[in-house]
């Protein structure tokens, strides 16, 4: 596993596909907090960190940014609250990614009777304005941050193949596939068709106005499994391909997709983000 966030993650062949094994970053060890999206609020935090007293998030209550966000203030010593809403103390601490994220010293708390996000992230800037904290928004955003967007997620595209028919990839808040099209353009990689599954609202406006911001404009096909009939955020999905086992709300959903969407396995990858941490770790 990876500890550094600067080294590549490696592309493996399993079972005929490529996978891009972004879980392989794993600065605290197998089955804790893991992935891309850690390594993006690493470097963002990093980025930051001396004009700031502390860190500050908002989620739903099964969202692995809690965690993630903790994990990364974690390394820098710097404080770390969540804000959450609609819920309770009691609950937070019998849920898997509260209990995780107060496995990394955060602050757990509930803020609102609402866990709308609007209403999180009022209460979010009241709070950082009092304590001079940084927000971690919604999905890691980082696309204020061109730097950070460019080395914690464009960078890893340097090693997969120069090219492709096919790159599929998980779609939630966007940030991830802005960073894999601009590794693309950056390392003038060949890649016919880059699909996005859309495990969250639709993103697409926001995506194509990141990439015409950094000229890399391209085409791309947007899947929406977000609002299918049925489709629940919440509720996980197994998968696996080969050996290995994807994540529950994200990557597993994208591969029950892949796997009837009839794109040949062939000279396509599939960009895993993120492995489900073990709920064995938290406290």
């Amino acid at each position: 596993m990876l500890k550094c966030q600067q080294e590549l993650t490696p592309v493996c062949e399993e079972d005929g596909l490529l996978l891009k094994r972004d879980d392989f970053y794993a600065p605290y060890g197998v089955g804790d907090v893991n992935g891309g999206k850690l390594r993006q609020a690493v470097m963002l935090i990093e980025s930051i960190r001396s004009r700031y007293n502390s860190i500050l998030s908002y989620c739903s209550i099964h969202s692995p940014q809690a965690p993630i966000t903790a994990a990364a203030s974690r390394m820098f010593d710097l404080p770390c609250t969540i804000l959450y809403g609609g819920t309770s103390v009691e609950r937070l601490r019998k849920l898997p990614m509260p209990r995780l994220a107060l496995n990394h010293k955060a602050r757990v708390i509930v803020a609102a009777k609402s866990g709308r996000h609007n209403v999180l992230y009022a209460k979010a800037k009241e709070i950082a304005e009092r304590e001079n904290s940084f927000i971690v928004h919604y999905g890691i955003n980082i696309t204020g941050y061109t730097s950070v967007l460019y080395n914690a997620v464009a960078a890893q595209v340097e090693n997969i193949p120069d090219r492709l028919d096919n790159l599929v990839l998980t779609c939630g808040s966007g940030i991830t596939a802005i960073g894999v099209m601009l590794g693309i353009k950056r390392f003038n990689k060949s890649v016919e068709s880059v699909h996005l599954v859309a495990t969250a609202p639709n993103r697409v406006q926001f995506i194509n106005k990141a990439l015409s911001e950094h000229d890399a404009c391209r085409e791309f096909i947007y899947h929406d499994l977000f609002s299918q009939p049925g489709f629940i955020y919440e509720k996980p999905a197994r998968a696996t391909w080969g050996k290995v086992k994807l994540h529950p709300h994200y990557e597993a959903k994208t591969m029950l997709w892949f796997c009837n969407s009839g794109i040949k396995k062939e000279n396509s990858l599939f960009w895993i983000v993120g492995a489900e941490p073990d709920i064995r770790r938290c406290a």
